[in-house]
């Protein structure tokens, strides 16, 4: 029926007259039985206004203020209020709303209606109770969702952030291929040159001074001079030809194949790589969205349901009967359901996002992988490439020493730059030109409804989501650190047993170990920012931590907070060779003593109860972050270091007896803060004495 009014064009709102209240009355009743069927809209809004005639009143009685109005939506808080006081005894009846939200593409109805069915019929009503159904439409055609769809494919498969300088690279790799070919080209057709050799030497003069003009380096430098020195050798030698094809061009095309398919073996795991993690990408995109739904419809029911359980209906003093109790009680039970289901489902959406982000991150550590390892098998392909040419060019000008006398004086002109081709001093002209530096990693770190304080939730259950989060986080934290510790102890093994494993064997267990301190750098940042949020909920300062200044806020496009996370030098450029003896996450440091270590007690773990008193007792209290009773830091000062002590983690500062180190800020643990000849990090305290 909601279709037959929508398609008949009936706008506007009925006059409460006499004569049209029992057509009123049935039309009601059809639509209140028929919301929940689907409304086939073309674009058109209204807005139909529909008052019940009450059974028990004279027909011209007007609806109080009230009852016109309904219920009005509370608008967003910025903070949970506190509980209202005790309800007044209910009246005789109560009214109950319901709000039906269906979404089918781009079609959304709503309908809010008055007391139900029941109690009309019972003659409940006191006066007269409108029924509100809207529907609207988004005016989008099929083209428009088309065009739609396409571009999110196209912003798919856009390259990642990062993958710039391989991109530049590939092409650069690829300019090389190009120029062998060329290459190859013009002196195979210098060897075909017999009768007219002097002619066509003059034009392939011409095209290799083309073909290396746009390259740098010494190597390409001496083709240069080969290609101007051509037109001197237009009386070159059958006997030249014939070994010029043999020993020179034939090896240049092995190379350029073989290099070939190598390069596409290489640019295929990249590309591939690369989708995946866009995939990726866009799940998690999606989850996410789907999370922040369910979580905002989980707050709309909470909010109603408390409404009802409070008795605060705005309606219910207008109605009355004997058997409303019956009826209210079912609703309530039906609203209930609705929000354990609600809460259930905000669950299982957090649980699903959460997961997307980390397989997005173990996908983009994957293309980050296969980036760094196509990098390093480039750079060997260009080396082996120069080098070839090299040796060609080297080969090439020997035949052109046996070629007499003649070809003597115009052959040792190239001696020179030729013997001057240096491949180690080509790469790094090549990385200085064309270089873009190194690529910062990025990490997408997960934002949960719950974390942000402006959005509308309860207080009470936005604490139980992040303690719920955090134990999420935590389980992933311990798994990760027992990887790690087993990678480390056969990193050590194969340290201290060189023979132990094959150079590929170490080649492997380094790129593990980096995914995992990756992962663990994710997690911890995770943490931090979930404890953060916590902390901020309690009335707690936030907790510092070596991460903080690198996590950086943005908004989405669809206007959610992202959080990124820049991962620091001190973490991607760790070594296995910091693996010969113990080394400790910036969790394990301890006092500032210089050698205590506090025992592993990285996480927050926090009671399931939610209470404030189990909340309280249940902190584990993580040696970085600071908590709000802690005494604020002391700035400023120089110190002298009296001791040698050697950095054991990465923001820790080698010190030498004499060293005068300025102080930026001392902390109540021990450790210190301070620049030490430009390098900014910390330091015990009992290893230094303060310079008045």
């Amino acid at each position: 029926m909601c279709r037959n009014f929508h398609e008949s064009r009936i706008t506007g709102k009925l006059a409460n007259t006499p004569q049209n209240l029992q057509t009123q009355y049935a039309y009601l009743r059809i639509l209140e039985r028929s919301c929940n069927e689907p409304v086939a809209d073309r674009g058109i809004r209204r807005e139909l206004t529909v008052p019940r005639p009450s059974l028990d009143t004279p027909r011209e009685a007007t609806p109080p203020p009230d009852a016109q109005h309904g219920r009005q939506t509370a608008a967003p808080r910025s903070s949970p209020p506190s509980p209202p006081p005790p309800p007044p005894p209910p009246p005789t009846t109560t009214t109950t709303t319901t709000t039906t939200t269906t979404t089918k593409s781009t079609t959304r109805r709503k309908a809010v209606c008055g007391s139900g069915e029941e109690a009309a019929s019972a003659g409940a009503m006191q006066g007269a109770r409108a029924c509100y159904i809207v529907v609207r439409d988004d005016t989008d055609d099929d083209h428009g969702l088309f065009r739609r769809a396409r571009s999110r494919r196209r912003r798919s498969r856009k390259v990642p952030k990062g993958q710039n300088g391989f991109e530049e690279l590939r092409r650069y790799i690829k300019q090389g291929g190009d120029f062998c070919k060329d290459l190859s080209a013009i002196l195979q057709e210098r060897s075909e040159a017999e009768t007219q050799y002097a002619k066509t030497l003059s034009k392939l003069s011409g095209k290799l001074l083309k073909a290396s003009k746009d390259s740098v380096g010494s190597v390409n430098q001496a083709w240069q001079r080969a290609g101007a020195q051509m037109e001197a050798q237009s009386e070159a030698h059958r006997a030249f030809a014939a070994a010029l094809s043999e020993e020179v061009v034939k090896p240049l095309r092995q190379v350029l194949e073989s290099q070939h398919r190598i390069r596409k073996s290489v640019e295929s795991v990249v590309d591939k790589t690369a989708k995946s993690l866009a995939e990726w990408r866009t799940a998690e995109a999606k989850s996410k969205k789907q999370s922040f739904l369910s979580a905002r419809e989980n707050e709309k029911l909470q909010d109603v349901s408390l409404d009802v359980r409070l008795g605060r209906n705005t309606g219910s003093v207008h109605a009355l009967h004997h058997n409303h109790k019956q009826v209210s009680d079912k609703e309530c039970a039906k609203l209930e359901s609705k929000r354990r289901k609600a809460e259930e489902h905000v669950k299982k959406a957090d649980v699903e996002y959460y997961t997307f982000c980390i397989r997005a991150e173990r996908a983009r550590l994957e293309w980050e992988t296969a980036v760094i390892r196509g990098s390093h098998c480039f750079q060997a392909l260009e080396e082996e490439r120069l080098q070839q040419l090299k040796d060609l060019a080297a080969c090439y000008l020997n035949h052109l020493q046996d070629m007499g006398p003649k070809l003597i004086q115009s052959a040792e002109k190239l001696v020179e730059p030729i013997q001057n081709c240096d491949v180690a001093r080509d790469i790094q002209t090549v990385v200085s030109i064309k270089g873009t530096g190194q690529p910062i990693p990025e990490q997408l770190l997960p934002d949960f409804y719950a974390e942000h304080i402006t959005l509308a939730m309860n207080r009470e259950r936005r604490r139980q989501a992040l303690v719920k989060i955090l134990q999420l986080i935590r389980q992933d934290l311990e798994r990760e650190r027992r990887g790690k510790q087993g990678v480390e102890s056969l990193a050590r093994a194969l340290q201290q047993t060189p023979n132990f494993g094959a150079e590929d064997s170490q080649q492997n267990l380094s790129e593990k170990l980096h995914h995992m301190r990756s992962m663990l750098t994710y997690l911890e940042a995770a943490r931090y920012k979930v404890h953060s949020a916590l902390a901020e909920i309690d009335g707690r300062a936030r907790g510092s931590h070596p991460l903080a200044p690198h996590i950086q806020v943005t908004r989405d496009k669809q206007g959610l907070q992202q959080s990124v996370l820049k991962v620091p030098p001190w973490v991607r450029k760790e070594s296995l060779d910091q693996l010969a003896g113990d080394s400790p996450d910036w969790t394990d440091r301890g006092a500032g003593d210089g050698n205590s270590v506090q025992p592993d007690s990285d996480f927050d773990e926090f009671s399931s109860q939610g209470s404030e008193k189990d909340y309280q007792s249940s902190v584990m209290t993580y040696p970085v972050i600071s908590e709000c009773n802690e005494t604020p830091p002391v700035t400023g000062g120089r110190c002298r270091a009296l001791y040698e002590y050697a950095a054991n983690l990465y923001d820790e500062l080698n010190l030498r007896p004499g060293d005068i180190i300025n102080i930026h800020e001392k902390q109540a643990d021990g450790w210190w803060l301070g620049e030490l000849n430009g390098v900014v990090g910390i330091f015990p305290a009992t290893y230094v004495e303060e310079i008045k």
